[in-house]
């Protein structure tokens, strides 16, 4: 009976919710879905925003590239097309999950050349759409049940 008790009494340790969240977000896999499938390719290469409208330029309003920056890019970005904020991938590369207690942040180094990307497009670039956490909340219902049962067979 006291292996069964102390058994129970590990279980309820483990079974904190702070604890499983941070074990969930610390997966690699977890934070690379987050960050380059979530935000990269379902929102950054698309040109949306954490708003889901499309990546606008504040000041002047634009939403697409302009023929300077088609010369300058040496014909790597097209006139016309929607910002997607990807050049050298340095913006790309930079981003990282902070984890808090029960919330996480992306944050990555917005600053290009002489320009900072968050004031020129606002920091709803690096949020996750409603479509996005719709996902994210799916994929972290299997890991929630993959780590719970780990806790629970695994103690």
């Amino acid at each position: 009976m006291d292996i069964l008790t102390n058994r129970l009494t590990n279980i309820k340790k483990q079974l904190n919710p702070d604890k499983v969240w941070k074990a969930v977000f610390s997966k690699s896999d977890v934070q690379d879905y987050v960050i380059n499938k979530l935000l990269q390719d379902n929102q950054l290469r698309k040109s949306l925003t954490g708003l889901n409208q499309p990546i606008r330029d504040l000041q002047t309003g634009s939403t697409t590239y302009a023929v300077l920056t088609e010369i300058l890019s040496g014909g790597r970005k097209k006139a016309g097309d929607p910002y997607n904020l990807f050049d050298t991938g340095d913006f790309y590369n930079s981003m990282l999950l902070i984890l808090g207690n029960s919330f996480f942040e992306i944050k990555a180094d917005p600053i290009k050349e002489n320009a900072n990307l968050y004031t020129k497009y606002g920091e709803e670039i690096v949020w996750l759409t409603d479509d996005s956490k719709n996902k994210l909340t799916e994929r972290l219902v299997e890991e929630y049940r993959i780590e719970l049962r780990d806790l629970l067979l695994y103690d």
